[in-house]
């Protein structure tokens, strides 16, 4: 903290130290991830004549596109900012000519630009990943998307990078889902290296905000705004109702959802749903998108499905992890 002021911006070096190409950052909010990304793509711009996207999910995400450089242009004195359009432009003081360094993209329109080439492109920066905002909806196989549009920029040359960066919102997203991401530890790797999730956890930033006189407000009036805002604490990955079923308890039926396949266990008058499941099943299906040969598909007011809502709403349904009980949370409501 500098004259009362934070001061502060994350640094990539040991999440990109693991050779990932899609490098999400999971922080609290106000460590400076954009700007430490933004940083990155305009030095490659400078000493690399390399180009950056700045993507979000929708268009009206995009709006603020033209105050882009105003919090990071003084760190390069020199050179001029702009953005022009959809373009990030740069150039040398003095020069007339603008040259291109960037592009800001809207991912829910990107299937149609499949054709679009970015050959100079070796950055991503997905701003925002996981949604906050309750107004925003996540796409339809958002996971799907979003790996063509990387596929777009980058056309197997393994030349791109993705920095996707987040507040902690909800565990509950499209991309920890599909891949299996969970806060079990700082630094989380899946797809056989290709991503890496840093859930960062700032000792320095959250001393520097107890400092401040907005930092000590939220944390004496609201603990949940602050685990959240500071502490870098999922709203949705809490202990409650979490546990495991008990050694008399006798499978009663898997459930799959479009979040994955469930066990079902009953010790009456208790139930557990896990994420563990047994050799033998007799199959449910909840999602029809999800329907594989073999399913029984229920509907929501289907007998089993009543049972299983009748007891969750008698709090007599324990889960094995966060994930299983948000899932049936959600089907539930």
């Amino acid at each position: 903290m500098a004259n009362g002021k934070i001061t502060h911006y994350y640094d990539f070096s040991r999440v990109r130290s693991y050779g990932a190409r899609y490098l999400m950052v999971v922080g609290s909010r106000g460590t400076g991830k954009t700007y430490g990304a933004k940083r990155i793509a305009i030095k490659n711009a400078i000493e690399k004549g390399e180009q950056f996207i700045y993507l979000r999910r929708h268009r009206v995400e995009q709006k603020g596109r033209f105050t882009f450089f105003d919090d990071i242009a003084h760190e390069f004195p020199g050179y001029e900012f702009s953005v022009q359009g959809n373009n990030a432009v740069m150039r040398l003081e003095g020069d007339k000519k603008w040259q291109t360094i960037g592009y800001f993209c809207v991912l829910s329109i990107s299937q149609a630009q499949k054709s679009t080439a970015y050959p100079l492109v070796t950055t991503i920066i997905f701003d925002e990943f996981i949604i906050e905002n309750p107004q925003i909806r996540y796409l339809d196989n958002e996971t799907v998307v979003f790996n063509n549009f990387y596929l777009t920029v980058d056309r197997y040359k393994d030349k791109t990078t993705v920095f996707m960066l987040s507040n902690s919102a909800s565990i509950m997203n499209p991309y920890m889902l599909k891949w299996n991401i969970r806060p079990t530890s700082e630094f989380v790797r899946a797809g056989d290296g290709f991503i890496v999730c840093h859930f960062a956890n700032d000792t320095q930033f959250r001393n520097d905000v107890a400092q401040t006189r907005f930092g000590k407000f939220i944390m004496s009036t609201d603990d949940a705004y602050a685990d959240y805002a500071v502490n870098n604490k999922f709203k949705d990955n809490t202990d409650d109702f979490i546990g495991k079923k008990s050694g008399r308890a006798d499978y009663y039926c898997t459930i799959r959802t479009k979040n994955g396949c469930f066990s079902v266990w009953t010790d009456l008058p208790m139930f557990t749903i896990q994420e563990y499941r047994p050799k033998h099943e007799t199959m449910y299906c909840i999602d029809h998108k999800s329907m594989k040969a073999g399913d029984i598909y229920v509907k929501p007011n289907d007998r089993i499905m009543q049972l299983l809502r009748n007891r969750w709403r008698r709090g007599l349904i324990l889960f094995d992890t966060p994930k299983a009980r948000n899932t049936f949370t959600e089907i539930f409501k």
